[in-house]
């Protein structure tokens, strides 16, 4: 019950997220929790929704591939491919509902320390990395982010639960503002009243995840909330949310059950 509770909270949370155009979305985190070395997780996440007034004319979605190996024990390699889409059949450039599209592919490094007992164990780790993407919308711009991601979290066979306060670093380059003037630009906050424009320098987000995940085995459901809070003013729109739901995998699970008919 508690589960169909915490379901049901999460999809309500997806659907009423607001559809709108904005130059920056916390990606998905990805939270391996691995406790050995040999390991390796698959996870594919994402989520859909209406426009801002639940109009059929709007709709947006985002996904989220990841993938995460443990060569060694301490040692965590993770990857990331993050996408998002906004479409309208009515563009209104002055309120912001313009058709957009974003990805971006980073991976990462980093090393963990699991302690507990056999079947439930709790986990320390910190992740550091980056990657790039693209920003096509009523302008385009190319993305650069780095990240630092310390976490800590309880995993067992039946349930996991990560926390992982993220810090990110966000570059944008070769500004197109696709035909649209300065006056437009400014009204966007692309470009402040000195003229200085948002692919000048980065910027910085605060974006603690909340992580949880429940099956059995090598099998769970994922559902996870990421939050983003600009450390700079921004007078650029952001979104500083993304929940989603999806599938998680332990991969080393997965084989050693088709070799021996168990996962231990």
């Amino acid at each position: 019950m508690r589960y169909l509770q915490l379901l049901i909270i999460t999809l309500s949370a997806i659907l009423i997220t607001s559809c709108n155009r904005y130059y920056y979305k916390p990606n998905a985190v990805n939270a391996p929790l691995f406790t050995d070395g040999g390991q390796a997780h698959f996870n594919f996440a994402g989520s859909l929704g209406n426009g801002d007034d639940n109009t059929t004319d709007e709709s947006t979605s985002f996904f989220d591939i990841q993938a995460a190996v443990s060569p060694i024990k301490h040692l965590g390699i993770i990857g990331n491919y993050s996408t998002y889409h906004y479409n309208t059949l009515n563009p209104d450039f002055a309120s912001g509902h313009v058709n957009a599209r974003a990805h971006l592919l980073e991976g990462g490094i980093g090393a963990y320390y699991a302690l507990g007992e056999r079947k439930v164990k709790f986990v320390m780790d910190i992740y550091a990395g980056g990657g790039a993407g693209k920003l096509n919308s009523d302008v385009d711009m190319d993305i650069t982010r780095y990240f630092l991601q310390p976490g800590i979290g309880l995993t067992s066979p039946w349930f996991d639960f990560s926390f992982n306060p993220r810090v990110t670093r966000v570059v944008y380059a070769n500004l197109d503002a696709n035909g649209r003037d300065l006056s437009y630009l400014e009204n966007q906050g692309l470009v402040d009243i000195y003229g200085t424009a948002i692919t000048n320098g980065g910027h910085t987000f605060f974006e603690p995840s909340f992580t949880i995940r429940t099956g059995y085995k090598f099998a769970k459901v994922q559902f996870q909330g990421a939050f983003a809070t600009p450390v700079d003013v921004k007078a650029w729109r952001h979104n500083g949310a993304r929940f989603t739901v999806g599938f998680y995998l332990n991969i080393e699970d997965m084989i050693d059950l088709a070799k021996n008919g168990s996962a231990e």
